[in-house]
C-alpha cells in the first residue's frame, strides 16, 4: 500500500488478497510511514494490541470487582506466554482478539448496573465490535452476539434489547465498516461474494484443509501451556465461579458473562477441523479476569497446605518444561539454530531455579508463591524475545540486503518455488514467482501458492507469476536474474542447469544468478 499508494485492496506480492478485510493493513501502512520500513515498526500496533488488551482487563476488572482484581488480571494476561508471544508477532489474530476482548469488556461494563446502563460504554461496544469486523470479518459481530445473546437468555435479561441502544449502536458500526466493504466491492465486482461466502462461511464449514488439520481437542492442551503458570489456578477458578453461578446466578452475572465468552469461542473453533494457534487468543482475557477474581478472593483465607500443594505443583511443571527445554536442540524435534541454544537453556534454568525457590524457600506465603510465578515467566518471557533473530529460521533477509547492494532496476528478483514473504516487502518492488500454478493440488493447500492463486481470478499475473518452463526461458535470456532458492529444491535446480553463480546462502535459503557479478 504504501508502496503503491492504493490503500483501498491489499495485495500480497503485487497480487488482490481478498481474504481478510483492510484494518489491519491499514495499520501496518501507517507503521511504515510514521517509524518507516523495519520490524519494529510492524509489530508496533500488534504489540499496541496486546497493551490495549491488558489495560482493558484492568479498566473493567476493576468497575466489575476491584482494583486488585484489575491489576492481577492485566498483570496475569501481560504474562500470558501464548498472548504475549503473539503480541510480538506482525500477525492480525493478536488484534482481532484485542478488539472482541474490548467489545466484551465494555459491555458487560456498561450493563453492570441494570437500570441504568452506561451509554458512553455501550457506544465503545459498537465502535470496538466494528472494529474486530474490519479487522476479521464476521466473527467481530458473531462472537458478541452469540456470548451476549447466550446471556441475556441465561439471566433473563431481555430488558436490555431496549436499553442497548441497539439502533444507533448499529447504524454507528455499519458507518464505520461499510465504506471500505463498498469501495473493495466496486473494485473488484466478485468481492462480497468471495470474502463472506468463500473465505468466512465455507472456510468455516469445509472439511478441507484451510489450516493445519487438527483433533477437536487440539485447543486444550494449547490454552492449557500457552497460559502456564496461571493453569494452576486457572481450572479452580473456572470450578469456583461455576458452583458461585449455580447457587445463585443473580449475583454472579459478570462471572457467568466470562464464562460464556470463554467457552463459546473454544467451542466455536474446536469444531472445525483446521485449526492455528492464534485463533484462540480471545479466551485468555475472560480466563485471566476468572482466575484474578478467584485468587483475590482466596488470597486471605489460603492454607498453609495448600500453598505447599500448589508450589509442589508449579515446580514440577517447570521441571518438565525445563527438561523439554533443554532436550529440543540435543534430540532435534524441531529445527531450531545454533544460536537459540543458550537462551533456551538459559529459560530452562529460570524455570529450574523458580522450581527450587518455590520448594525450599515459600512455605506459609502465597503472595511470595504467586511472586515466584509471575517472576519466572517474565524473565523466561523476556529471555525468549532476546533469543527471536535465532528462533526466526524463515527469512531472507540478509540475502535481500545483498541483492539490494547489486541489483540495476532491469534485474529480475525471482523466488523458486518458494515465496520469501520479505523479499518483496525489503525490496519495495514486486518479484516473481515461480511454481506449478496448474496443479490441482493448489487448491487444497492453505499456503503461500494458494494465497497468490486465487488472486489471479481477479487480475492477469503472468508477467511475474509463471511456471518452471517460463522460468528456464528467461533464465537463458538475455536480462540477468537473481534467484532465492530453498534447499529443498536444489536437486530439482541443478537437473536442469549446472551453469549458475552462488552468491550467499542463509540458513537454508540460498541466492544464485545466471550472470556473473
Amino acid at each position: 500500500m504504501v508502496a503503491t499508494g492504493d490503500y483501498i485492496m491489499p495485495r500480497v506480492n503485487g497480487v488482490a488478497f481478498l481474504d481478510k478485510p483492510i484494518l489491519y493493513y491499514w495499520l501496518q501502512a501507517l507503521a511504515i510511514n510514521l517509524f518507516g520500513l523495519n520490524e519494529w515498526a510492524l509489530r508496533f500496533f500488534p504489540a499496541l494490541s496486546g497493551i490495549v488488551g491488558c489495560l482493558m482487563s484492568y479498566i473493567c476488572g476493576r468497575k466489575l470487582f476491584n482494583r486488585r482484581t484489575g491489576i492481577l488480571a492485566a498483570l496475569i494476561l501481560g504474562t500470558t506466554p501464548l498472548y504475549f508471544i503473539c503480541a510480538h508477532y506482525a500477525n492480525l489474530d493478536l488484534e482481532v482478539a484485542a478488539w472482541i476482548s474490548c467489545t466484551l469488556l465494555s459491555f458487560i461494563t456498561a450493563v453492570r448496573n441494570p437500570d441504568r446502563p452506561r451509554t458512553s460504554w455501550l457506544f465503545a461496544t459498537y465502535i470496538f465490535a466494528a472494529l474486530a469486523f474490519l479487522t476479521k470479518g464476521m466473527i467481530g459481530f458473531a462472537f458478541p452476539i452469540m456470548i451476549v445473546g447466550s446471556w441475556m437468555v441465561l439471566t433473563w435479561r431481555w430488558d436490555l434489547l431496549k436499553k442497548t441502544h441497539l439502533g444507533a449502536g448499529f447504524m454507528l458500526a455499519f458507518v464505520i465498516v461499510l465504506p471500505w466493504y463498498t469501495l473493495a466491492q466496486h473494485e473488484n465486482p466478485e468481492f462480497l461474494h468471495y470474502f463472506f461466502v468463500t473465505q468466512q462461511v465455507t472456510r468455516f464449514l469445509s472439511a478441507a484443509e484451510f489450516n493445519s488439520h487438527a483433533p477437536f481437542w487440539f485447543y486444550a492442551p494449547i490454552v492449557l501451556l500457552g497460559f502456564f503458570p496461571w493453569t494452576i489456578f486457572a481450572v479452580q477458578s473456572f470450578y469456583h465461579s461455576c458452583k458461585r453461578v449455580y447457587k445463585n446466578i443473580r449475583l454472579h452475572h459478570d462471572e457467568l458473562f466470562l464464562m460464556l465468552w470463554f467457552a463459546i469461542i473454544f467451542l466455536f473453533f474446536s469444531f472445525p477441523r483446521s485449526k492455528t494457534v492464534g485463533y484462540i487468543l480471545p479466551v485468555f482475557p475472560p480466563l485471566a479476569m476468572l482466575t484474578a477474581n478467584y485468587l483475590v478472593a482466596k488470597f486471605s483465607e489460603v492454607k498453609p497446605y495448600y500453598v505447599r500443594i500448589i508450589a509442589t505443583i508449579f515446580a514440577s511443571l517447570s521441571t518438565v518444561i525445563a527438561i523439554t527445554l533443554l532436550a529440543l536442540p540435543r534430540y532435534g524435534w524441531f529445527d531450531i539454530a545454533a544460536g537459540a541454544t543458550p537462551y533456551l537453556t538459559t529459560i530452562a534454568v529460570i524455570f529450574i531455579a523458580g522450581a527450587v525457590i518455590s520448594l525450599l524457600f515459600i512455605r506459609r506465603s502465597f503472595a511470595a508463591l504467586l511472586s515466584i510465578c509471575c517472576a519466572s515467566v517474565m524473565t523466561a518471557l523476556l529471555v525468549l524475545v532476546l533469543s527471536a533473530s535465532y528462533l526466526n529460521t524463515n527469512t531472507a533477509k540478509p540475502l535481500i540486503e545483498q541483492v539490494q547492494a547489486l541489483a540495476k532496476p532491469e534485474d529480475e528478483i525471482v523466488n523458486y518455488f518458494k515465496y520469501y514473504y520479505d523479499t518483496p516487502l525489503y525490496l519495495q518492488k514486486r518479484i516473481s514467482v515461480v511454481a506449478d500454478w496448474h496443479s490441482p493440488e493448489v487448491a487444497n493447500k492453505d499456503n503461500w501458492r494458494r494465497e497468490l492463486w486465487n488472486g489471479m481470478a481477479f487480475q492477469k499475473t503472468d508477467g511475474w507469476l509463471f511456471d518452471e518452463k517460463t522460468f528456464w526461458k528467461k533464465w537463458h535470456g538475455k536480462n540477468r536474474m537473481f534467484v532465492f532458492l530453498n534447499m529443498n529444491y536444489f536437486n530439482q535446480f541443478e537437473s536442469h542447469t549446472k551453469k549458475y553463480f552462488l552468491l550467499g546462502r542463509y540458513n537454508d535459503i540460498v541466492l544464485v544468478s545466471n550472470r556473473p557479478v
